[in-house]
């Protein structure tokens, strides 16, 4: 995943004249990739695609922000996570690499290994 530079940024539901085409799932798994950055099949990867589109529709506004927001940290603005499973497969992990705190135990002695993707000095 990686969004050049120059990807100009794109009202994609502007693009609609209204949001309720975010009704059909895969006109919405479309507008999102465009929106993150990630493509489709891997925001199905995420197993939160049919969640996520779920929770867009059970919300009467919707924006270009609050889309990528419930993407990335896995709940819409203003509210908390719909899961914890919405948490830890937020898009801003994958983003950076990382496991969520309190999601991935590292195991015993793991603090003596270098991080993951980490290098040695």
């Amino acid at each position: 995943m990686s969004v050049p530079d120059d990807h100009p940024a794109v009202d994609c539901l502007a693009e609609f004249g209204a949001s309720d085409d975010l009704a059909d799932f895969d006109e919405f798994l479309r507008v999102c990739a465009e929106l993150t950055g990630f493509d489709e099949s891997e925001l199905r990867a995420t197993g939160m695609a049919h969640e996520h589109h779920r929770t867009t529709l059970a919300h009467r506004v919707r924006d270009d922000h609050a889309l990528v927001h419930l993407w990335y940290v896995g709940a819409w603005p203003g509210e908390t996570p719909s899961s914890a499973h919405a948490y830890d497969q937020g898009l801003a992990w994958r983003t950076f690499r990382a496991d969520p705190p309190g999601t991935a135990a590292p195991g015993h002695g793991s603090w003596a290994e270098a991080p993951r993707g980490g290098e040695d000095q």
